[in-house]
């Protein structure tokens, strides 16, 4: 069986928008606890401005809104 990846046709993989705890996790270079903290609190200030639908996608950030809100650049 074929992956994605290797599927004729597909020149490469597609942009990920949303971080998980993880990608936080490498970021900040902090638990996985932390990471969740972090989520919730940018994910509740989303939320409150109106930029976010609280139920999609649950535990994960904006990767854009998370990089513009720590100062990380690429």
């Amino acid at each position: 069986m074929r992956t994605l990846e290797n599927a004729p046709g597909v020149i490469s993989q597609a942009n990920k928008y949303y971080l998980g705890a993880a990608e936080v996790m490498q970021y900040l270079g902090c638990k996985e606890n932390k990471a969740y903290e972090v989520i919730r609190g940018l994910r509740e200030e989303l939320v409150s401005a109106g930029r976010l639908y609280p139920g999609l996608p649950q535990g994960k950030v904006p990767k854009k809104y998370f990089k513009e809100r720590c100062m990380i650049e690429d």
